[in-house]
């Protein structure tokens, strides 16, 4: 594997340059070419710092690909801060790209369509995107185009802070090296398999919930949900404690004693 060099993030130019959208007359149409077209020209890829390619508008999911290290990603971008969850693509397809490894990273954009400003921008790193956070929509009825079509959303809440990475907030850039850091501790589980990675997932999102201080009891509060989200596994509290262990490795967590444990990462104090 050849080695991949980390590229320092310049700062970013925060305005949508209206000119090359000129002339399309849809609203839609303006906002997707003046938000992939900042994309593709500011932002670079957190993980090694190369420039993000746009790949072609029929290319399935995926909006942009780094250029040095590979990384896929899907631009979602809007005039609204981000709520709890998003439109993603067929539910089943979905599934699939999760069980197959092949599902993109999200780049979530958000702009004042006054100003033509980016207020905020958040990368999702694809490894905690889970089957637990694809939240299937009703299938459209008979007398639709594309009747019995199913689509999804992806569920914010069930994914751990730990994936989230902000590079714009409120308007500010973040440190460059704040940005990479984050992502490479979000990209640590990548390695495992996915249902591995899911259970990692649906035991920190929990976490996230808890006060700063938590003990194994509060977390055990959660065995009945687990359960239904893994019906094979029977021995539910020695899988939460083993992802407990997984939590401190990536040292978001830290084990007091007695049961006890406290949360490293004070910036998503949870429920305190």
């Amino acid at each position: 594997m050849p080695l991949i060099r980390y590229t320092a993030l310049p700062v970013m130019n925060q305005c949508l340059q209206s000119s090359c959208a000129a002339r399309y007359k849809s609203r839609s149409q303006r906002a997707r070419v003046l938000t992939e077209a900042w994309v593709a020209s500011e932002v670079t890829c957190p993980g090694c710092g190369g420039s993000l390619q746009l790949l072609p508008a029929n290319t399935r999911a995926t909006d942009l690909r780094c250029k040095q290290c590979g990384e896929t990603y899907q631009l979602k971008s809007q005039s609204r801060p981000f709520g709890h969850r998003i439109l993603g693509a067929e539910y089943n397809t979905t599934l699939k790209s999760i069980q197959n490894d092949t599902h993109p990273s999200l780049i979530l954009l958000y702009y004042d369509p006054n100003s033509m400003l980016v207020k905020g921008l958040e990368f999702v790193h694809k490894s905690w995107i889970t089957p637990s956070a694809i939240i299937a929509r009703k299938p459209l009825g008979p007398n639709a185009r594309r009747a019995g079509w199913q689509g999804c959303q992806i569920n914010f809440d069930r994914i751990p802070a730990l994936a989230r990475i902000q590079a714009i907030k409120e308007g500010t850039s973040l440190p460059s090296e704040q940005v990479r850091a984050q992502w490479l501790k979000a990209q640590s589980i990548a390695g495992v398999t996915a249902e591995s990675r899911g259970w990692t997932s649906d035991v920190l999102w929990r976490v996230d919930a808890l006060p700063v201080e938590f003990t194994l009891h509060d977390i055990y509060r959660f065995e009945v949900d687990l359960a239904k989200l893994h019906p094979s596994n029977h021995n539910i509290r020695a899988k939460i404690r083993q992802q407990l262990q997984v939590a401190r490795d990536l040292h978001v967590i830290e084990f007091v004693g007695r049961g006890r444990y406290r949360k490293t990462d004070i910036t998503n104090p949870g429920a305190a």
